[in-house]
């Protein structure tokens, strides 16, 4: 075993491409208030903040298109049916990423805890991971309600820590974006950054996680 003792995970973007279903919820919301079709790749751009962000940046986009913007009551309306169709929609083009399976149960068989941290709301988190077989797998979930602060933030990362009675030090942490890499930073773990997933199209290099990888598998690499 090496210096890390558990090992928490991104959701979106890093287990699963989420992004399908992100983009279909959007547009399903954005079309019962006459509001554009968004393509995915410009979803992907709003991912990564929670889902009242995502709504904020598709808004500020819609209002761009067309010059035109809901009051606070039609955004409170637009966000409730977002959720409603994400939730009818968690899984039904959502796919786990190469290598994501075998490699947390390669990591689970090891004795290594699992968790996610994911800044998604808390209730869709154990949803997608049992849709995918993988739930059993982990010690602990995070969403975007479980804790007053979210990434960057790293109080998920000192709860984390503090629920298992480790040093910063022993927590890995892996992510697709520069909230990932900010959080492990600012809690003093160390971080693995996926090129794959969901960072605004930025290199996720440019935030200086200590190792980049293609693949989910290859932090197999860093724990023999």
């Amino acid at each position: 075993m090496t210096q890390f003792k558990l090992i928490g995970f991104d959701l979106d973007g890093t287990l699963v491409n989420s992004l399908p279903d992100l983009a279909l919820s959007v547009n399903s919301a954005f079309a019962e208030f006459d509001l554009p079709q968004a393509p995915a790749d410009l979803v992907l751009t709003w991912i990564g903040n929670g889902a009242d962000i995502l709504i904020a940046r598709a808004l500020e986009w819609a209002k761009t298109e067309t010059g035109k913007s809901l009051n606070d009551q039609q955004i409170q309306a637009l966000k409730r049916r977002f959720g409603f169709y994400y939730g009818e929609n968690l899984c039904n083009l959502s796919v786990l990423y190469p290598n994501v399976k075998a490699t947390l149960e390669t990591l689970k068989q090891q004795g290594y805890l699992l968790a996610v941290v994911t800044n998604k709301p808390t209730q869709h988190v154990q949803p997608v991971l049992q849709a995918f077989g993988i739930d059993h797998l982990f010690s602990e979930l995070l969403g975007g309600q479980s804790l007053p602060a979210i990434k960057p933030h790293p109080a998920p990362l000192y709860y984390l820590c503090g629920k298992f009675g480790l040093y910063p030090k022993q927590m890995l942490f892996v992510g697709d974006s520069r909230n990932d890499i900010l959080a492990a930073h600012a809690a003093g773990c160390a971080v693995v950054g996926l090129t794959y997933g969901y960072n605004y199209n930025i290199p996720i290099a440019e935030s200086k996680p200590d190792w980049v990888f293609d693949d989910f598998a290859q932090i197999l690499t860093i724990l023999k």
